[in-house]
């Protein structure tokens, strides 16, 4: 058999390509990209077998949810796997990016692997945007109403955006039909493409390195096979116990069913957006586009189109005080934002009735009661008119 594959393949040349020696000096931070690309194997797996029991509809999305986490064998833990891996990918690639930035590993020639690596960076973050709104509990609802409304502010195009992405004109059956095809089938589409170009990218200009590394020692380090797949593999696998743990030992939330008509419900996005929903607060009135639209939007270009704004030579962070200066405080201002969002108190929706002169409380007025039951008489007023009546006596006699 495996002379018949040696035969047909060409597997000498490629056990020679996986051979070649990387940059010396190399640490476990450049086996970020092998858990990323982990975990996106591993949210392609869970989601396949959590899409067996699922049903993209208002009527069935949560109590399939239910089911799952209740009555499928290893339902509960499959989506603890996908939930908690859904985080973990997230601050992976994140990490990944900031060692890449570090490290200048972004400096020519390899622009364009920087490049379609924060257009994965974005990919991750729509597959946490449509992928939360799938449980169809409050918190799916409402945080994606607000999420959608935040990109109907974007300019000239906004309202076409947020029309799209609902299917109308309110989150519905449509809304949650087009959320669940553009996670489960565009986005991994998109995603294993890009994964696909990154890493021809990575092997054809080969490892970094550490930027004090000389030409020399940039070719006389340890082989990537077997010495960086065995330290790889390791990390996977460290991994995979940490999210398992989780999955088996930290409830995976759920909350009540969508309630379209509780607009008291104060929406929380996941943790990975509680940084821009922190930032919205800082910009009321005609100010709201900054946060929502412009903040947002400028910040992804520089980072999209640093390798060429950025044409120094390289060199270690430290001698690169502006790179230094604007990581730090990019780094700072997210993880603070995100603590200040996820510690900030939820809005009081219960109301007090006034007291009477005796200390008991009145209740309020039902309005909506009163104006529905209006609008109801009005809508089932069905007596005739004496003209009526009198033109429906003649075709009846004419009729006998």
């Amino acid at each position: 058999m495996k002379q018949f594959l040696k035969d047909r393949l060409p597997l000498d040349g490629m056990m020679d390509h996986l051979r070649k020696p990387l940059p010396k000096h190399i640490n476990l931070l450049f086996s970020l990209g092998s858990l990323a690309m982990f975990l996106l194997i591993l949210q392609a797996v869970t989601g396949a077998f959590l899409a067996l029991f699922y049903s993209p509809s208002p009527d069935h999305a949560h109590n399939a949810v239910q089911y799952i986490s209740g009555e499928v064998p290893f339902g509960s833990f499959v989506r603890g796997l996908h939930h908690w891996g859904a985080s973990a990918m997230v601050i992976i690639v994140f990490l990944h990016i900031l060692r890449v930035v570090l490290y200048g590993s972004y400096k020519a020639p390899r622009e364009l692997t920087w490049v379609v690596g924060v257009l994965l960076f974005i990919v991750t973050l729509g597959f946490g945007f449509t992928g939360y709104l799938l449980p169809w509990d409050e918190k799916a609802y409402w945080a994606t109403v607000v999420g959608i409304e935040i990109s109907s502010t974007a300019p000239v195009l906004g309202d076409v955006v947020a029309k799209i992405l609902r299917g109308g004109t309110e989150v519905g059956a449509v809304t949650l039909s087009r959320f669940y095809a553009l996670h489960t089938i565009w986005l991994p589409w998109l995603a294993f493409g890009l994964v696909g170009v990154h890493l021809f990218l990575v092997r054809y200009y080969g490892s970094s390195g550490l930027p004090k590394n000389t030409d020399e020692e940039m070719k006389t380090g340890k082989p990537f096979y077997p010495d960086q797949v065995f330290e790889d593999v390791v990390g996977i696998l460290i991994l995979f116990v940490v999210l398992a743990c989780a999955a088996l030992f930290a409830h995976v939330p759920l909350e009540d069913v969508a309630d379209p008509t509780n607009a008291n419900y104060d929406p929380r996005p996941e943790w990975y957006f509680l940084f821009l929903f922190q930032l919205l607060k800082y910009f009321q009135g005609p100010f709201e586009i900054l946060g929502t639209f412009v903040i947002p939007t400028v910040g992804m270009l520089l980072l999209l189109f640093l390798p060429f704004l950025d044409r120094s030579e390289r060199k270690v962070l430290w001698k690169r005080p502006i790179a230094l200066t604007v990581t730090s405080v990019s780094v700072i201002a997210i993880v603070g934002l995100t603590i200040l969002g996820a510690t900030a108190p939820k809005l009081e929706t219960t109301e007090e009735t006034p007291p009477t002169e005796q200390g008991q409380q009145v209740a309020p007025p039902d309005t909506q009661t009163e104006q529905t039951d209006e609008t109801e008489e009005d809508v089932f007023d069905f007596q005739l008119t004496e003209e009526e009546i009198e033109n429906a006596t003649e075709v009846d006699e004419e009729s006998q």
